[in-house]
């Protein structure tokens, strides 16, 4: 017999705070008919076994997805005038009275 459980026991039991578990169902980790049900509109039960599941293969992916949002690290020790940005000599060129517009 399948285990169902509220939002506040997945979050006891995985040591995740409830707006941690509502941040997952919003980015779509967690699936509606998959890891979690809702029986009435404001009602969310999980399906434990589907989550144990989850946590299993977010354990085993490796950390690439987490290295692809950093930053290159030759460009993090870049001096910072030579990194592709917008220097401040150019925020303080100032423009022609001609081109500017009333």
């Amino acid at each position: 017999m399948e285990e169902y459980i509220t939002v506040y026991e997945l979050g006891e039991r995985i040591k995740f705070s409830k707006q941690s578990i509502y941040n997952l169902i919003y980015k779509k980790k967690f699936i509606l008919g998959i890891h979690y049900l809702k029986p009435t509109p404001k009602k969310i039960l999980f399906i434990w076994a589907e989550v144990e599941k989850w946590l299993r293969q977010s354990a085993d992916e490796p950390a690439e997805s987490e290295a692809q949002s950093r930053p290159n690290r030759t460009e993090q020790n870049q001096p910072r005038e030579n990194r592709d940005h917008t220097t401040n000599s150019e925020l303080n060129k100032t423009l022609p009275i001609s081109a500017i517009r009333i």
